[in-house]
């Protein structure tokens, strides 16, 4: 349960739809950079690799923020920052396989069911307008017999009484 619920806050904070957890305002809270809160949730907190380093409370996890934010500020990207985590703790630091995009997923998911969807209803459409075919020519058919009948029967009746 803690590792999906890790997976998602991971996932938000890549989307960006979510926000870092609100911390209480202190003289030694520091403004955040660019990138900082994405590769925070995309990093583990080595001391329990069960929470991301955006939400962990430790004090191991204070000093990995403090240091990611000062290697960010000093101008160094956060691809060579990860490797260095990776590098130092290992690829189970990561809370996202390495090149895993979910974005890149959720769209070919969508693209698969949009698809899916398109070929049902086409195939749907297909079938009902067989069947209505099929009934309107059977059904005409059997009317046009049913009718000839009575018609007929009614036209003999009457050039039975003409005659």
């Amino acid at each position: 349960m803690k590792r999906s619920a890790l997976m998602l806050a991971a996932t938000l904070a890549v989307f960006g739809a979510g926000a870092a957890p609100a911390r209480a305002a202190t003289p030694t809270t520091v403004a955040p950079v660019d990138g900082e809160a994405v590769l925070m949730a995309r990093l583990l907190a080595p001391c329990c690799y069960t929470q991301t380093l955006d939400v962990h409370e430790s004090p191991e996890a204070a000093a990995l923020r403090a240091e990611v934010r000062a290697r960010l500020r000093a101008g160094e990207s956060a691809a060579a920052i990860e490797q260095d985590f990776v590098a130092r703790y290992g690829e189970r630091v990561r809370a996202l396989p390495a090149g895993h995009d979910p974005r890149v997923a959720l769209g070919l998911v969508s693209a698969g069911l949009v698809i899916s969807a398109g070929a049902l209803m086409a195939r749907a459409i297909s079938r009902w307008r067989r069947a209505a075919d099929v009934g309107t020519e059977s059904g005409a058919a059997a009317d046009d017999a049913a009718s000839r009948d009575d018609y007929d029967a009614r036209i003999d009746e009457e050039l039975r009484e003409l005659r």
